[in-house]
């Protein structure tokens, strides 16, 4: 049984399953630089391709709830594509939530930043969000204002132009009673 001591120290045979063989620096690949996927997919996939794959779903556990029930949403946006995509957005912030229009619940809110950002997507993955809504709106920054009894619409999309034009949009309604 041949044995091999190497400049690290470590006892080698090619004959013994319990001991190291080659060292691993002899086995480098000589090539290692490679473009990441995701920017190979933004090169090759138009655009609108990579708007086209994700897909903003929004849902609650029911529609129906009592005055001053809080209202759990889940926001899930998915990219079932075996590529990553990648969408430009309007804002570094890349998806928002409102309720009746009102982002974040909120009728004194600020508008987003203005500067455009990447939203990237892995392939297969998907993301889940969740927020919950106390029926209430914010009107000032310190006073919430309860919200009235009947319909309510939550909807999510992606910081883009025309989310529900361009398909990166969805919405739910739920009833107050």
């Amino acid at each position: 049984m041949p044995r091999s001591r190497r400049r690290d120290g470590v006892d080698r045979s090619d004959d013994d399953p319990f001991r190291p063989n080659e060292s691993v620096e002899r086995h480098r690949p000589r090539a290692a630089k490679t473009l990441p996927a995701a920017t190979l997919a933004r090169w090759l996939l138009p655009a609108r391709l990579h708007r086209w794959a994700v897909s903003v779903s929004v849902d609650t556990p029911a529609t129906v709830y009592e005055a001053g029930e809080p209202i759990p949403v889940a926001i899930e946006l998915r990219n079932p594509l075996p590529v990553p995509v990648t969408v430009r957005t309007r804002s570094p912030v890349p998806w928002t939530w409102h309720v009746d229009g009102h982002r974040d619940a909120s009728q004194a809110s600020e508008p987003l930043p203005e500067s455009e950002a990447r939203f990237t997507l892995d392939r297969g993955e998907r993301r889940r969000f969740t927020r919950r809504w106390q029926q209430s709106f914010q009107v000032s920054e310190t006073e919430w204002r309860p919200a009235d009894r009947g319909e309510h619409t939550i909807g999510a999309g992606l910081a883009v132009d025309d989310p529900a034009g361009k398909g990166v949009y969805d919405e739910t309604t739920v009833r107050i009673e």
